[in-house]
């Protein structure tokens, strides 16, 4: 089949379903084209060796990847990141329309809703179907992260989602409590596709362990990602209080990343005079595995709202291949496969007496248990999350496509 992919997150950025999603699905027998923009995540400035054009396109492994101007924003603006998904939609609309070969589908992967957009416009042009991947749940994720407040706006963007899932011809999620959610809204069942994420495997390498980042004298417990709002990290901090003054200082919780609320996490730790906590500066994605490897536990935090329950957070996918016990503080789904696949401990999120309560649990574990807990971990994602398991999961969706519309 010829697959017309629309995104604006691509190589060389941390994209899940980027250019080695793309070389999957070719390697199965499928003709990809990609439909992006110029690399600028998450900095906010284009990547070296980029400049902006009216059109860029390269071939990569057989795959013609066509680049478009837009404009740049991923800073806290919200007007200024909308502005840059809008551009990205007009103009990847403009050229899928009229420069692209024709699709025999179109698979649209982001930002939300914006390229769910364009593909529904393209694929009523050019009559052919489209496929919308569901990364973010719009308005829904908009509001629970603070971005627009509930209203009017909130409402025309519901309705435009709504016409969007009414078109597409198959709707991919990446949790079951994503499917759930769109079936009462009314979406067919038969048309969704629950289809886990999985991490960026091509760049991790689980083999490695770099000890000289954590102080080995600790039970470590690690985070890794954005200090921002939806993780309402300040709870992990208060957690942390609690074992200073408990029998257990030696276990120490350490924050790797970057984001609007780490000045304030940084100084709430100055202010309560703990040292059992411990912020190291963002690593790339090349080298993350070594430090995650380092850890004794990694943990996933995010805020107690509902949308998060249905969520499964992106880290989850990444631990698991990692080979690591897992404390998962989010509530739902990512939970659950946490207790099915016996990776680790879940609890509430938001509660620091129960994060207290497990990280004391995890660190008086037998190194064979918290070993076997990683590996079990492993396994489940191999099997049921890997990109391996994915990939043949679309391609059965896109022949499926195929069959019906011929």
């Amino acid at each position: 089949m010829r697959i017309l992919l629309i995104t604006q997150l691509f190589d060389p950025e941390n994209s899940i379903k980027g250019l080695e999603f793309a070389r999957r699905l070719k390697r199965v027998g499928h003709d990809v084209e990609v439909v992006t923009t110029f690399p600028s995540y998450p900095g906010g400035k284009i990547f070296p060796g980029y400049k902006q054009s009216w059109k860029k396109v390269d071939l990569i492994d057989g795959i013609k990847v066509v680049r478009l101007p837009t404009f740049v924003s991923h800073g806290r603006s919200a007007a200024k990141r909308m502005l840059s998904y809008v551009s990205f939609g007009l103009i990847a609309t403009l050229y899928s329309m009229f420069r692209a070969k024709k699709p025999d589908v179109i698979y649209a992967y982001y930002p939300p809703l914006i390229v769910g957009f364009v593909a529904l416009c393209v694929g009523t042009f050019r009559k052919v179907p489209f496929v919308y991947d569901v990364q973010d749940l719009w308005p829904d994720a908009l509001i629970a992260t603070g971005m627009v407040k509930e209203g009017l706006v909130t409402r025309m963007v519901d309705r435009l989602c709504n016409t969007v899932y009414r078109r597409a011809a198959r709707i991919v999620v990446l949790s079951d409590g994503y499917k759930n959610a769109l079936v009462t809204k009314k979406v067919p069942t038969a048309k969704l596709e629950r289809i886990y994420n999985w991490c960026d495997e091509a760049r991790m390498d689980v083999s490695t362990t770099n000890t000289r980042v954590l102080d080995k004298n600790f039970f470590n417990i690690l985070y890794a990602g954005n200090l921002g709002a939806a993780q309402a990290l300040e709870h992990v901090i208060d957690a942390a209080h609690l074992l200073k003054r408990s029998d257990s200082p030696m276990i120490r919780f350490v924050f790797i990343g970057a984001g609007v609320k780490a000045d304030n996490l940084k100084s709430r730790v100055e202010t309560l005079g703990l040292d059992n906590v411990q912020f190291l500066p963002p690593v790339s994605l090349e080298n993350i595995s070594g430090v995650l490897g380092a850890a004794d536990v990694l943990l996933v935090h995010l805020a107690d709202e509902p949308v998060f329950e249905i969520t499964i957070p992106s880290k989850t996918q990444a631990y698991l291949m990692q080979g690591k016990p897992i404390l998962m503080a989010v509530r739902g789904e990512a939970a659950q496969i946490i207790v099915k696949a016996q990776a680790g401990i879940a609890v509430d999120p938001c509660n620091p007496k129960q994060l207290a309560e497990a990280a004391i649990a995890m660190s008086t574990l037998a190194s064979t248990e918290l070993c076997a807990m990683g590996a079990r971990g492993r396994a489940f994602y191999q099997k049921h999350m890997s990109m391996a398991a994915g990939v043949q999961n679309v391609d059965t969706m896109l022949k499926a496509i195929k069959h019906t519309a011929n």
